[in-house]
């Protein structure tokens, strides 16, 4: 421990255990090992005060940098008070007592681990405070409590990683706050908000994870906090996904902070096979098809109950598909069925009558429909049948005004399960999926389908549903029953696979828009429907991993629906809800919920 010089102020605390940081003139301290750093102050005595807080005050200048003159300066003109600046060095932990007019304390290359609540509640006339080069990591709730008077606070050069919410709860005057080359990653949510005197903020040298935890900052200095400066931390780390960008170029659109869930609402005790959402007249309707019933059964959304009610239905034989198709001011709905041939019918509302929808059209003999789906090239309107029957071949249909006649026939033997019209470089394709070849893609072209290619290393695919996203281009949902699910994307000329799924027994990977992200629901004959949300990629490609690992990609596990054998998923918003329909052809047909809400964690 240093002795103290005639007339000295500042102090070095280095084993505070055993004395009292204390800074006053003319004191002599009782306690057993205190310093008494006041004896015998002669004329001479006092001017070499004098000279050594210059001294003292140059020293510091030359340590905090030119940023901080102002505040020294603004120290040096209070020549009519004492000024007591008390220096620690190397100490183990905090000083429990202070002089009661210590101005300023310095702790440097200090060893205590974190600073408690409370830890300064004794020390009122502080102004300045500066920690550095030390080893503590953590900051409690509280920890400059009582400290009303405190206008600089320095935490520089530290290890600091943590700091408590509250941690500057009751610094009411502080101007200037320094946290600059700590090991900071991010800062809890409204720290900043106990400051109403801050002018100045220092976030140098710190490399936060610009993540959700981070927005709250990013919201503060653009808005209550417009007015402080703030001088930023190094670019947001690589491993965040805003890596390398600035924190004073971000907005808070640069973040997507939601969780959501899928929560169960209703259930319609009946099996289904495939469920469609439309709108029709600015309402929305959702058809669902059970084929053991042989019904198509539309729902609408009660506004008075606030729930799905059944309004109407067509009874049929075997069907296997409903396909609704808004044309105009006009509503038709294709009825597929196995036995007795496919059908489409019109909405006629008929007062007395059992069903608003009359027959329109009766089509010629499809061998096994598996599909309806509708589609539009330009001003025209056209829907596809695809037939799974050895024989069979999937038929085109286009709308002339008065009603739907064949436009174009697949070729025979493909036994095609599924349709999938889609818009590739602005112009309409087609994919079919069959049990005898790869999913091949058709382009429309002279009003007609033309062969373009197939999807590579995909046998035994049941079905195709795709998606676009406007920023990272159209993707494919592949379902096999017997193997792996997997999803592709179009890279201009052949679609190239991203990333497989365990899919034994499944019909349906069907992506729905949730919120503002994609999600895939893969639905199982032997086990529950699986939702995966869809990641953003900084490069589209398959992600190499060691073996045993199983293949990474942008599809995230998201949630479990408990409902067996699912062969269709459907989206339905009303009054600024978002519902979820499951048709099961091995159990009841189920209503979710999509709900959101804010996640900064």
């Amino acid at each position: 421990m240093r002795t103290a010089a005639p007339g000295e102020s500042d102090i070095d605390c280095q084993d505070h255990n055993a004395i009292t940081c204390n800074g006053q003139d003319g004191e002599d301290e009782s306690n057993t090992k205190t310093l008494d750093h006041r004896s015998n102050e002669t004329n001479w005595g006092r001017r070499q005060k004098v000279e050594r807080q210059k001294r003292n005050f140059e020293e510091k200048k030359s340590r905090l940098g030119v940023g901080r003159q102002k505040l020294l300066e603004h120290l040096s003109q209070s020549k009519k008070k004492r000024i007591d600046n008390v220096l620690c060095d190397g100490v183990p932990s905090i000083p429990s007592s202070y002089s009661s007019d210590i101005i300023s304390v310095s702790f440097r290359r200090c060893v205590f681990t974190h600073i408690p609540p409370g830890s300064f509640a004794p020390s009122q006339t502080l102004q300045i405070l500066l920690f550095t080069t030390s080893t503590f990591d953590t900051i409690a709730d509280d920890a400059f409590l009582g400290l009303k008077h405190l206008e600089y606070l320095f935490i520089e050069n530290n290890k600091i990683r943590s700091i408590s919410g509250n941690a500057f709860r009751g610094l009411k005057s502080l101007v200037h706050l320094s946290l600059s080359n700590n090991h900071l990653k991010s800062l809890p949510q409204g720290l900043f908000l106990n400051l109403p005197a801050v002018k100045h903020i220092d976030l140098r040298g710190n490399s936060f994870h610009c993540d959700c935890q981070i927005k709250w900052l990013v919201q503060w200095m653009n808005g209550n906090g417009k007015n402080v400066a703030v001088w930023p931390p190094l670019p947001c780390a690589e491993s965040s996904k805003l890596g390398g960008r600035n924190l004073t170029d971000l907005t808070v659109n640069d973040f997507y902070c939601v969780a959501s869930n899928i929560i169960q609402r209703w259930t319609f005790k009946l099996p289904s096979l495939s469920v469609q959402s439309f709108q029709y007249l600015s309402d929305q309707y959702v058809v669902i098809t059970h084929p053991f019933e042989g019904r198509c059964t539309f729902m609408e959304w009660d506004h008075v109950a606030y729930v799905f009610r059944q309004y109407n239905s067509i009874k049929g034989v075997s069907i296997v598909s409903c396909m609704p198709l808004v044309i105009g001011d006009q509503l038709f709905v294709v009825v597929a069925q196995l036995i007795g041939g496919s059908s489409i019918y019109r909405w006629d509302p008929n007062p007395g009558a059992i069903s608003s929808f009359r027959l329109f059209q009766k089509l010629p003999d499809t061998r096994k429909p598996n599909d309806v789906e509708y589609f539009r090239s330009g001003e025209e309107h056209y829907f596809i049948i695809a037939d799974s029957a050895k024989s069979g071949a999937s038929t085109i249909y286009r709308w002339d005004g008065r009603g739907f006649y064949t436009h174009q026939k697949l070729p025979h033997w493909y036994r095609d399960t599924d349709a999938e019209p889609l818009l590739l470089s602005g112009s309409t394709h087609l994919i079919m999926s069959s049990g005898s070849q790869r999913p091949l893609v058709y382009r429309f072209e002279d009003k007609h389908l033309r062969r373009l290619t197939d999807i590579p290393e995909a046998w035994d695919v049941y079905a195709v549903k795709h998606f676009t996203d406007p920023e990272d281009g159209v993707f494919a949902c592949l379902v096999s029953y017997i193997g792996e699910s997997s999803l592709v994307r179009w890279d201009g000329s052949m679609f190239r696979q991203l990333q497989q799924l365990p899919s034994r027994g499944s019909h349906v990977f069907q992506p729905l828009m949730l919120g503002n992200k994609w999600h895939t629901f893969l639905g199982h004959d032997f086990g529950y429907a699986y939702v995966y949300q869809l990641e953003k990629w900084k490069h589209w490609e398959v992600e190499e991993v060691s073996e045993g690992e199983g293949l990474k990609g942008p599809l995230v596990q998201f949630q479990e629906l408990r409902v067996l054998a699912a062969r269709s998923f459907a989206t339905v918003q009303v009054r600024g809800r978002q519902f979820v329909f499951v048709a099961s052809f091995g159990g009841d047909t189920m209503v979710y919920e999509y709900v959101e809400y804010e996640n900064n964690v």
